[in-house]
């Protein structure tokens, strides 16, 4: 049976914000690895493990630029974004069951982990993606200060959003990634 791991975060739950960002990380392959890569990519660019929006814009830029060329963890990161108002568990599903579906090979049980879920979203999740068919363990809730693949997605989603905010630097890192197959956007 083939593991999947599965990292998710999002952006744009802040009343202000137009649009609701969420990206996963599917990835069936040695996640320490990973993991070890990033934390070496974090180094160089000196994002100490800070989120988005608590890292100075060059750094972020460094750090997205460094995975690109790197490919760490390149066709595994997946993302949607959706115009407010919006649930927050409706683009949490599509993304997962998408994505999920676009990485299984066959039987499959997935792992998946949401930055700084309750336990209440949490057992609603994973009851809906049950319901639809994902065959998963509990959703689990990951901090980003605890494991760099949240980390990852939060500077997808971040840049995400800056490029739907018409940041240029961000339209560039992102037409650049999806050019790369680096980085999935699905169409919602």
């Amino acid at each position: 049976m083939q593991k999947l791991y599965c990292y998710v975060d999002e952006s744009g739950q802040d009343p202000k914000s137009e649009f609701f960002v969420v990206v996963a990380i599917v990835s069936a392959e040695d996640q320490s690895h990973l993991r070890k890569q990033l934390e070496d990519i974090e180094d160089i660019a000196q994002t100490h493990k800070l989120k988005w929006h608590k890292t100075s814009y060059d750094r972020k830029m460094r750090y997205l630029s460094l995975v690109l060329e790197r490919k760490i963890a390149a066709g595994k990161v997946y993302a949607a974004h959706y115009k407010k108002p919006i649930p927050y568990f409706f683009p949490m599903i599509e993304i997962l069951e998408k994505a999920i579906r676009e990485v299984a090979q066959g039987r499959y049980l997935a792992r998946i982990y949401i930055d700084g879920i309750d336990k209440q979203k949490s057992q609603a999740l994973t009851n809906a993606l049950r319901a639809s068919g994902i065959s998963l363990r509990m959703v689990r809730s990951r901090r980003d200060e605890s494991e760099p693949l949240i980390r990852l997605a939060d500077m997808w989603a971040g840049c995400l959003r800056s490029e739907l905010l018409k940041n240029k630097n961000a339209q560039a890192m992102v037409r650049r990634a999806q050019k790369e197959k680096y980085l999935y956007i699905f169409t919602t």
